[in-house]
C-alpha cells in the first residue's frame, strides 16, 4: 500500500478513536460529577475542625481572623481582645480561622461558611492575603485539593493565579498544575470506589485544642517537619538575615492586580454591612511582596483598614531575631507580642471607617 494510502487510513482510525476518547471523557466528567455531589466534604487537617468548631458556637464571636498559618500562630485572640480594650473598642471576640496552605479559593469558600454561620454576630472579618496555588503535581491531587478543584473553583482560582505578583511563565506553570488537578478530579479516579465501598473502619477525625479560639503556639505540638523547621532556623541566621535583606529591594513584580484582587473580596464584605480589614503579618520570606501589597492597597482604596505589619522600619522591634520560630512564624513571644500591636491598630482603623464607626466607639 502507498504512502498516501496509510495516511488515509490512519486518518480514518484515528477519528473514530478520538470520538470515542471524547465520549469517553464526557461520561466519565458527567458521573465524577455526580459522585462529587453524593460525598461529603472531606476531614481536613486543621480546617475541618475549626470550621465545626466556629459552626457550633458562631454567636460567641464576633471577629474572625481567616488566613495562612501566619494567622493560625501569630493571631493570639487574647492578646488582641484586651488590646482592642485598651485601646478604646468595645472588647471583641476573637476566632483564629488560620489554616495551612490556604489558597484563594479556599479562602473565599471559608468565607462564605463563616459569614452564613456568623449571622447575627460577625461584626468584623479580617482577612489575609491567601496563598498561591500549588507548584506540585501532588499538591493538587491529595484529597484537600480535590475537594477545591471543582468547577465552582475554577473562576476563583483563576482569578487568584492571574492576579498573583509573579512572572508569567510561573503564573502558566500553575495554571498547569491547577488544571492537572482539575483533570484528576474530573477523572473519577477513586471516587465511586470510596464512595461505594468504604473502609470498614473510617480514621479518627483531626482534631484541635480549641481552648485558645484556634490559635496555636507553634512548637507545642511538635511533628518532625517543625522540628526540623526550628533546627534549621537556629543553625542558620544567615538565611533569617538574607531573607531581611528583600525588604525595599526592587522588583519588577506588578502589585496592583493583586490588590484589586484583595479589595474585591474585602468589599463584598462590607457590602453586607460588616467591618472588613485586610492582615499583613511579618513574615521575612515575604519581605519583597506582601508590604507592597499592603500599600498598594492602602493607595487604591484608602478606606479601607489595612494592617500592614510586615514592615521592618514601621516595626523593628517585630523582628527581633528571637521572637522567631523559624524562618517565617513566630514562637510564643512573637505571636504575643504582634497580637498585642494588631489588636491596638485594629481598634484604630474601625474607628477610622465608615463602616466600622457604629460597632468600634463606645
Amino acid at each position: 500500500m502507498s504512502e498516501r494510502g496509510n495516511l488515509a487510513q490512519a486518518r480514518a482510525a484515528l477519528v473514530p478513536t478520538l470520538l470515542m476518547a471524547a465520549t469517553f471523557a464526557v461520561i466519565a466528567s458527567g458521573f465524577s460529577l455526580f459522585l462529587r455531589h453524593q460525598a461529603p466534604v472531606p476531614d481536613m487537617n486543621v480546617l475541618s475542625p475549626k470550621l465545626a468548631a466556629y459552626q457550633a458556637q458562631a454567636d460567641a464571636y464576633d471577629t474572625v481572623f481567616i488566613g495562612t498559618s501566619r494567622t493560625f500562630y501569630h493571631v493570639v485572640p487574647d492578646e488582641v481582645e484586651a488590646a482592642a480594650e485598651s485601646a478604646g473598642c468595645p472588647r471583641p471576640d476573637v476566632f483564629n480561622f488560620g489554616v495551612f496552605g490556604l489558597t484563594g479559593a479556599e479562602q473565599d469558600w471559608l468565607v462564605d461558611h463563616v459569614l452564613e454561620a456568623g449571622k447575627g454576630t460577625l461584626r468584623t472579618v479580617v482577612i489575609e492575603d491567601p496563598l498561591p496555588e500549588a507548584r506540585a503535581l501532588d499538591n493538587a491531587t491529595n484529597e484537600r485539593a480535590r475537594f477545591f478543584h471543582g468547577p465552582a473553583e475554577y473562576g476563583p482560582t483563576i482569578k487568584s493565579i492571574a492576579s498573583f505578583p509573579e512572572s508569567a511563565p510561573k503564573k502558566i506553570f500553575r495554571l498547569g498544575m491547577f488544571g492537572a488537578g482539575a483533570a484528576y478530579d474530573l477523572s473519577g479516579v477513586g471516587r465511586a470506589a470510596a464512595l461505594f465501598f468504604p473502609a470498614p473502619e473510617k480514621p479518627a477525625p483531626f482534631k484541635l485544642d480549641m481552648g485558645f479560639d484556634g490559635f496555636e503556639i507553634l512548637g507545642s505540638q511538635p511533628t518532625p517537619d517543625i522540628d526540623a523547621r526550628r533546627k534549621d532556623f537556629l543553625e542558620h541566621p544567615d538565611k533569617f538575615d538574607a531573607a531581611m535583606a528583600r525588604y525595599g529591594a526592587a522588583s519588577d513584580e506588578n502589585v496592583a492586580a493583586r490588590a484589586i484582587y484583595l479589595e474585591d473580596r474585602l468589599r463584598r464584605i462590607r457590602a453586607l454591612g460588616l467591618n472588613a480589614a485586610l492582615f499583613i503579618s511579618p513574615d521575612p520570606e515575604e519581605l519583597d511582596r506582601t508590604p507592597r501589597v499592603g500599600v498598594e492597597l492602602a493607595r487604591i482604596a484608602p478606606d479601607l483598614p489595612v494592617l500592614n505589619f510586615n514592615r521592618p522600619d514601621a516595626y523593628p522591634d517585630l523582628f527581633e531575631r528571637g521572637l522567631w520560630f523559624d524562618q517565617s512564624h513566630y514562637g510564643e513571644a512573637g505571636a504575643r507580642a504582634l497580637s498585642r500591636v494588631l489588636g491596638a491598630e485594629l481598634c484604630s482603623e474601625l474607628k477610622r471607617s465608615d463602616a466600622g464607626a457604629q460597632h468600634a466607639i463606645r
